[in-house]
Formats: structure tokens, sequence, C-alpha cells
């Protein structure tokens, strides 16, 4: 198995999930990401949409940033994934379908993940350990995953940022 390789029998729970408004990122990337994300939402319900988003903007985040797809029947495609990113979960993933990469289990996770921000049309956070890829089992991840749509209103893109740490009683 390489270094990257997912065991067969992987599985993902992340420690917590929950609304960017009621908890805020602890990770600097983070809460970077969370202030630019704010600053691009329009009056009223409008969502930021890809055509938003400033890559020079971006500069010192662009490592951590991934932009996934929603497709119009619910699955999730990988659009970009930053360096740090590439790093933990090696390359090849863009352009792939979420279950087409991870285990079920894991992919079952990620899903109901990225499902929860279109559901909830607002930024969420998680917290975990990534033990279901046992290269990087001592690591702990700290994910914000805001909701971007094309139209305004139509959630088509999920705009978002990872934090990695290491150690077994260290948070991002």
């Amino acid at each position: 198995m390489s270094e990257n390789a997912l065991p067969a029998a992987a599985s993902l729970r992340f420690r917590e999930t929950g609304s960017a408004a009621s908890d805020m990122p602890q990770a600097p990337v983070l809460q970077s990401l969370l202030a630019y994300w704010q600053s691009k939402c329009g009056p009223g319900d409008r969502l930021p949409g890809r055509a938003d988003l400033d890559p020079l903007e971006l500069r010192g985040l662009l490592p951590n940033i991934y932009l996934i797809d929603v497709l119009p029947d619910g699955r999730f495609r990988i659009r970009l994934l930053g360096e740090a990113h590439v790093e933990v979960y090696g390359a090849g993933k863009v352009g792939r379908i979420i279950d087409d990469i991870f285990p079920p289990a894991v992919a079952a996770e990620f899903n109901r993940l990225y499902a929860a921000v279109v559901r909830r049309r607002a930024p969420v956070i998680n917290r975990g350990q990534v033990t279901w890829m046992e290269s990087h089992s001592w690591m702990h991840y700290e994910g914000l995953h805001a909701p971007l749509a094309s139209d305004g209103t139509s959630i088509d893109c999920i705009f978002g940022a990872g934090a990695f740490a290491g150690g077994q009683d260290t948070d991002p």
C-alpha cells in the first residue's frame, strides 16, 4: 500500500461538525477563509459564486483551499485541491467523485459533511483525526466548508480549507 493509500475497511467519523456562526474556527487560515467568504456574500441571502473568488486575494490561503462541485444528482466531485490536501490525500483526486476515491464509510462521512453545507446554506466547521489513513493516523484536522452559488441562490460548489496538525493531543 502506498503512503497515501486508503485501507479497504477505513472509516471516518468527525469528532464535531457545527455551524461557523456558533463555533469560530481555531486555525488562523480558516478564520481568514471565513472572513473572506463573508466579505463576498451579497445583500440578503445572496451567496457568493466561484466567479466572486479572486486567487490573488487568496494567495496566502491557496495551499489549504479546495473546491467541491455539487452535482445535480447530489454527488460531490473534487474540482480543486490545494497542496496541503494533496500532501495528505495524494495526487490524482481532482475531477473525481468522492464515492470513487474513498472507501465507502469514509466517502459517506464526506458526503454527509458536504450535504450539511448544502442543507444549511452556511459555512460548516468540522474537526477530527485522520484515523482512516494509516500513514497519517496521528494527524488532526479542522476544516471550514462554505457554500457557493453561481446564481447567488442554488448551491453548486463548496469552497473550503483544511488545517492539519500533528501529535496525539494537538488540535490545529
